[in-house]
């Protein structure tokens, strides 16, 4: 793609980057990866796969005066992230071009777990690291848009990122229209079939629900390393349980917006938590209940909305969650109601167009107030 303004830069692709690149601001998009989701899904023309070394190379020839790069606060990501902002900014430099650093943040998890893990980390290698990273997006990067109040409040913590132009807009989703027919009395998971996706307090909580609720039936799509887990144990009731697997993107969106209910109850694993979730998005784009844990960014909105919204701690969760699919199976939101909730505009792509300086109205229509750091 010659001529844009702008590049971007994606570790992993999916197929809602490719969504999203047809929809947002035109630019050139680089990737180094490519998610279990992609296949299927056709490439759009600027989208290509390169390697670290050739996406720095590119910066001496490139038309983009704009480039957006993952996170800061992606940890395993930051060398790279470090390597793109500062080659950037140095191929401007030579060229006598004024480049400039924008990037999108969703990570919503405290530092000290995401320098730690569950364990922790001393308080002086906590520190030390909020600064480093702090320091160094405050010199490199010259906008930041923030996906939840979560996410802005993460990176309150960071020193010297206040003086960074900021923005924060919820990652909501516009409604769709749908042709599939919902399927009353349906729940249906999508996503890696890992722990961290709380695969099995899903199967432990369904296993006491479709008791409760006759009919009702799970579906769950995605890959992973509890797949086969997954299919042996809803193989002991196959009316009530079905395991897909890996499906593309296209054909898991039209299961997921064939059901009542999404169930997404995320835990936190590791460095790892759930920044907004892209089912919770298609979810709710649908007009369907979400049942998820206080893990998302998206938690206080989605509970002031009438969704369900659970605290994942403690041996008893397993049993809270089937108590909440039953109530969302028997009694789920007005779908019609759920997509009125929504912006008409994608919560992303607002976020998009501020990034890369495309719509002063959208700048005008995010909101930047403060959030309070705890330490």
């Amino acid at each position: 793609m010659s001529g844009v303004a702008s590049m971007r830069i994606v570790p992993e692709l999916r197929a809602a980057h490719i969504e999203r690149h047809r929809l947002g601001t035109p630019a050139e998009l680089l990737y180094l990866g490519a998610n279990y989701d992609l296949a299927g899904t056709a490439l759009a023309d600027g989208i290509r796969r390169v390697s670290l070394g050739a996406a720095l190379r590119s910066f001496l020839t490139t038309t983009a005066r704009t480039l957006e790069v993952p996170e800061p606060l992606w940890m395993r990501f930051w060398l790279k992230h470090l390597a793109l902002v500062v080659g950037f900014k140095a191929a401007g430099a030579l060229r006598w071009r004024k480049h400039r650093v924008v990037t999108y943040a969703m990570e919503n998890n405290d530092l000290a777990t995401l320098v730690g893990g569950r364990r922790g980390a001393p308080a002086w290698v906590v520190n030390s690291v909020a600064t480093i990273i702090g320091a160094t997006a405050r010199l490199t990067i010259d906008r930041i848009a923030f996906a939840s109040d979560a996410a802005r409040a993460a990176y309150a913590y960071l020193p010297f990122t206040a003086g960074i132009e900021q923005a924060t807009t919820t990652e909501l989703p516009p409604p769709t229209a749908t042709a599939a027919k919902p399927a009353p009395l349906t729940c249906v998971f999508v996503g890696a079939m890992e722990e961290r996706k709380g695969v099995r307090e899903l199967m432990r909580a369904w296993t006491i629900a479709e008791t409760m609720v006759p009919g009702a039936r799970l579906v769950m799509v995605g890959p992973g390393p509890l797949q086969a887990e997954a299919a042996s144990w809803a193989a002991e009731s196959p009316s009530s349980r079905h395991v897909v697997g890996r499906l593309p993107h296209a054909e898991a969106a039209t299961i997921l917006q064939a059901g009542s209910v999404l169930a997404a109850p995320s835990v936190p694993d590791g460095r790892w938590r759930e920044q907004i979730g892209l089912p919770i998005k298609e979810a709710l784009a649908a007009g369907l209940t979400v049942v998820t844990t206080t893990q998302t960014g998206l938690a206080p909105w989605l509970h002031d909305h009438g969704h369900v919204v659970l605290d994942h701690a403690g041996t008893s969760f397993p049993g809270r969650l089937s108590r909440a699919l039953v109530r969302a199976l028997r009694a789920p939101l007005d779908r019609d109601q759920v997509r009125a909730s929504l912006p008409e505009t994608d919560g992303r792509l607002v976020a998009d167009a501020w990034l890369h300086g495309t719509s002063a109205r959208l700048v005008a229509d995010m909101a930047t107030r403060p959030v309070p750091v705890h330490r």
